[in-house]
C-alpha cells in the first residue's frame, strides 16, 4: 500500500474530517473545529498512512498496543498491524455480562504497554483509564495519539508522569 507524505496526509485528513461550526466537546468546552475521527478511521490508504507516521513515535522497549474504547481501537488495530505489536482493547467501565472485562485480550504482565487514542484535548479520560489499568498491575508506559488538540492535555499528562506523544498538533491543521 502508498503511504501518503505527512504533508499529503495533514491535506487529506483536513478535507475529510475537519469540521466547522458550533460544538461541544467531550471536555465539555466550546470549539469552532471538530476533528471527526469516524470519517478517517474507515478509510484504508489513510489509516494506513497514520499508523505509518505513528509507528516511528513509539518508545523503544513497547512490547503492546492499548486502544480505547471506541476510536482508540481502529487506530490500535492499525497501528499493530504496521508495527507487529500485539494490543489490547480498553473499555471506559467493565462490562456487566460475559467475562465482565474492562480489558479485552490478552496481555502479561511484563509487559511495557503503551496506549492508543485518537484525538485528545484535556487527557482527562485517558488519564483516568490510565490509572485505574496501573491498579490492576498494568505497567503502562505512556499514552500516543493522532491529534493533540493542545487543549490542557500535554500539561496534564506531565502532571502525572505520563509520557505523552502526538502524530499531529492542531497547528497542523491550521487551528
Amino acid at each position: 500500500m502508498k503511504y501518503f507524505a505527512r504533508t499529503e496526509l495533514i491535506d487529506r485528513m483536513k478535507e475529510i474530517a475537519l469540521l466547522e461550526g458550533e460544538f461541544i466537546l467531550r471536555s465539555g468546552k466550546k470549539s469552532n473545529w471538530y476533528f471527526d475521527k469516524y470519517r478517517f478511521e474507515g478509510i484504508p490508504e489513510i489509516m494506513a498512512s497514520v499508523a505509518h507516521h505513528m509507528a516511528r513515535l513509539i518508545p523503544e522497549g513497547t512490547t503492546r498496543l492499548a486502544g480505547i474504547e471506541l476510536g482508540g481501537v481502529p487506530m490500535c488495530t492499525a497501528l499493530s498491524l504496521e508495527t507487529d505489536l500485539p494490543c489490547i482493547f480498553i473499555r471506559k467501565k467493565a462490562k456487566e455480562y460475559g467475562t465482565e472485562a474492562m480489558i479485552e485480550g490478552m496481555h502479561d504482565p511484563q509487559d511495557n504497554i503503551l496506549m492508543v487514542e485518537d484525538v485528545v484535548t484535556t487527557g482527562g479520560q485517558a488519564i483516568i483509564l490510565i490509572k485505574q489499568l496501573r491498579e490492576q498491575g498494568l505497567n503502562i508506559i505512556g499514552t500516543i495519539a493522532v491529534l493533540n488538540r493542545e487543549a490542557g492535555a500535554t500539561d496534564a499528562f506531565a502532571k502525572e508522569n505520563i509520557p505523552f506523544w502526538w502524530l499531529f498538533s492542531r497547528e497542523d491543521f491550521g487551528f
